[in-house]
């Protein structure tokens, strides 16, 4: 059954609160999905800069460096995303996250949807994105919405880049 619940782009320290939470929880399922490989999920956040990055998330993804969505429903925020600005002028989407409790109820792929419809509306010729290769359903909604496996965009370090998927979408409209 569809979630009925509405999209609200993050843009009160309530809501960056919420997004903080959320990263914080994907970062605690990406343990338990990779609990047989803990080092490279710590790896993969420490090369990241997670802190400094959670440390700003309003600086990080408000316009015009990005944009963080949440999927709300009953003043309960059950999902998230963002995108942010790459220095090549293309963008990256990045934390889409729906909890296991939230799952099987279309958020994912409806916030997937609204991210891409702002990074249009934003005027972005091109979206990436990196994601683990263990991520398989992500992956899977990510080629359902036209995403193509891509050479890598980010330099990760070497002992990273067998277990990351890169994948990008043209966004520019034909006709």
């Amino acid at each position: 059954m569809p979630a009925s619940g509405s999209l609200q782009v993050a843009a009160t320290p309530a809501d960056f609160a919420a997004f903080a939470g959320l990263v914080a929880e994907y970062v605690d399922w990406c343990r338990v999905r990779y609990r047989d490989h803990p080092w490279f999920v710590e790896r993969v956040f420490g090369h990241q800069s997670l802190e400094d990055e959670l440390a700003a998330l309003p600086r990080a993804y408000s316009a015009p460096r990005g944009t963080a969505l949440l999927f709300v429903v009953d003043g309960e925020v059950q999902g998230g995303g963002a995108i942010r600005r790459l220095a090549d002028g293309s963008c990256e989407m990045k934390r889409l996250f729906v909890p296991d409790r939230h799952q099987g109820q279309g958020i994912g792929r409806r916030l997937c949807e609204a991210l891409i419809g702002a990074a249009r509306g934003e005027g972005f010729r091109l979206m990436r994105l990196d994601t683990a290769a263990l991520f398989t359903e992500a992956i899977a909604m990510y080629e359902a919405f036209g995403f193509r496996r891509c050479a890598p965009h980010i330099a990760y370090p070497p002992e990273l880049m067998p277990h990351l998927v890169f994948m990008e979408l043209p966004l520019a409209r034909e006709g």
